[in-house]
Formats: structure tokens, C-alpha cells, sequence
């Protein structure tokens, strides 16, 4: 069993490193000095992360891995070209949400991690992993009080120098391409894994993402707008890891896995949601303020359930495992 608990700490380390080289980017990239100095901030402190991971995994005797897990493929930023004709501003905030949807995500990866600790005798690296946890934590807290301010900043400022017909349409557009790869990414994971009342979650969550885009999508066209045949870049972070990222595990352990990665795209969704009532109301828009905000809520059910399902399932996985 301590192989299994190297395991799952090398995958805590890939998800850290590559977290941090997008946190370096970010910073780099900001257009807002409080967003700078958060992402950088962060940068150092999860490099301070993984280097403590790293000690724990020699203390137990092995070398981290230089594959990468399936959540570090996640943590990979979209690609630029998703960004492109984007303001500097309207990126900044587009990598707030991936900031705070990873955050998330890592608050699920270290309880997974606590858990299989606490299952096979390792107080050492459970204690290590809630000392993180509760860093990423903090962290996250710290992103989501950006999120509204600075996308109404990036609101008003990009409209005041935009040739757009209407600024705030591209905002829909974006959560819409969002929910549909939502729906189609929890539809598949209601086809996997071995717990029938966590994939019945799965299937509900994907038909609430279905009439979600569709509301998002009679917004937009009474606006004059039109659904975009290209992903966002929140669709390309929800677009997930590959399936080659998840070879070797059980079918229990991927569960879990969909379970973290749906308690971080709905964070995800729920920050997306937030920056688009921010704007619609610096744009005077209440009715899209309003429909963001019933939808923010349904993606807060979403993340609530995720969490209350993770840590019976990552049990589960564990008592498969030992067994």
C-alpha cells in the first residue's frame, strides 16, 4: 500500500508543477496588478508545495514520477489560441476562473489523498496533505474576491475601445460553449465507474448543463447574438485529461477522480457565472443578471453534491484496493 500512497503524492506533485508554470504565466500576462501579484504569490507558494510532496515521497522510499497525472493534464491552461480576440483585461479574468476552478480541484485532490493516507496507516503524508489543503483554500478565497471587481473592470474598459456590436454578448457566448462541454463531459462519466448512485448524479448534472446552455442560449439570441461554433476557454479546461492519463487505475479510483474534476469545473462555472452578473450589471443588463445568477446557484448544487460524494467514493476505492 505504500506504493499506492507514492502514487497518489507523485500526482499531487505533477498537478503542483504544472500549476505553478501556469500561475508564472498568468502573472506574467496580467493585466491588473492585483491579479499579478496574486497569481505570482501563489506561484511561489505552490513551488513550496510540491518540494514538501517531494520530501515526503523520498521519505517513503521512492522518486517522483515524470508522467503526468490526469488532473495535471487538466491544470494545463487552454491553449492561446482560445484567447485570441480577447483584451488584455477580458484575459486576465478568463484566468481568475481557471485560477480558482484549480484551486478547487486541489482541495479535492488533497482530501483524496488524506483519505487513502488515513485508510493505510500514514498520518505523516495525511497531515501534510490537510496542512496544503487548507493553503489551497486560502488561496481560492483570495482569487474569488478578484473575480467580480476586476470583471467589471475589464467590462467597462474593453467597451469603452470595442468595435463590438455588443461587449456583453461574448460573455454569454463563452458560458454557453461552456455548459455544452459540461454536459457532454458528465454524460460521459454517468457511463463509467462502479457506483451506481454517483454515476445517477453524473446523468443529472449533465441534463441540468443541457437546460443550462439553453437558457444561456435564448439569452444570447435576444441579444442579437449567436452561439459560437468554437470552444471557450473555460470549454477547453472542461474538456478534461486524456484517457491515457488515467491508465492503471480502477474503475473505483476513476470515480473519485470524475468526482474532483466535477467539483472543480462547477467552481469553475460558478466563477464564470460570477463574472458575467458582474458585468451584465455594469452593462445594465438585469435580465442577464438575473439568469446568472439562478444558473451560479444550480452550479453551487453541483459543487455541494461533487464534494458530499468524494470522500464515501474515495473510500470505496480504498477498501477495493485493500482488498
Amino acid at each position: 500500500m505504500k506504493n499506492l500512497i507514492i502514487r497518489y503524492l507523485e500526482n499531487a506533485i505533477a498537478s503542483e508543477k504544472s500549476f505553478e508554470t501556469q500561475l508564472e504565466g498568468f502573472a506574467n500576462n496580467a493585466a491588473f496588478e492585483p491579479a499579478r501579484t496574486a497569481f505570482a504569490t501563489h506561484a511561489t507558494e505552490t513551488r513550496e508545495q510540491y518540494e514538501q510532496l517531494t520530501r515526503r515521497v523520498h521519505g517513503l522510499g521512492g522518486e517522483p514520477s515524470a508522467l503526468k497525472s490526469a488532473l495535471a493534464h487538466m491544470f494545463n491552461a487552454a491553449p492561446k489560441i482560445a484567447q485570441t480576440g480577447y483584451s488584455a483585461e477580458e484575459r486576465t479574468v478568463q484566468d481568475l476562473m481557471m485560477a480558482f476552478a484549480v484551486e478547487n480541484a486541489e482541495v479535492a485532490m488533497y482530501e483524496a489523498l488524506v483519505i487513502a493516507a488515513e485508510a493505510f496507516g500514514d498520518p505523516e503524508t495525511a497531515s501534510l496533505a490537510r496542512e496544503i489543503q487548507s493553503q489551497e483554500r486560502a488561496t481560492a478565497e483570495k482569487v474569488w474576491q478578484l473575480i467580480a471587481p476586476l470583471s467589471r473592470e475589464a467590462f467597462l474598459r474593453t467597451e469603452a475601445g470595442s468595435s463590438r456590436e455588443n461587449p456583453l454578448a461574448i460573455w454569454i457566448e463563452d458560458a454557453e460553449a461552456a455548459e455544452r462541454n459540461f454536459e457532454d463531459a458528465l454524460s460521459s462519466f454517468s457511463e463509467t465507474g462502479d457506483q451506481a448512485d454517483v454515476k445517477a448524479s453524473f446523468a443529472m448534472m449533465s441534463d441540468k448543463a443541457a437546460t443550462q446552455h439553453q437558457r444561456l442560449e435564448r439569452r444570447l439570441r435576444e441579444l442579437g447574438g449567436t452561439p459560437s461554433t468554437g470552444k471557450s476557454v473555460l470549454a477547453h479546461l472542461l474538456a478534461f485529461a486524456p484517457l491515457s492519463a488515467r491508465a492503471g487505475y480502477s474503475d473505483a479510483e476513476k470515480t473519485a477522480q470524475n468526482l474532483i474534476i466535477t467539483y472543480s469545473a462547477a467552481a469553475a462555472e460558478m466563477a464564470m457565472y460570477e463574472a458575467l452578473a458582474s458585468v451584465a450589471d455594469a452593462g445594465g443588463d438585469e435580465k442577464t443578471v438575473q439568469l446568472a445568477r439562478e444558473l451560479q446557484s444550480e452550479e453551487k448544487e453541483d459543487h455541494t453534491i461533487a464534494w458530499k460524494e468524494l470522500g464515501p467514493a474515495a473510500r470505496h476505492a480504498m477498501m477495493e484496493l485493500a482488498h
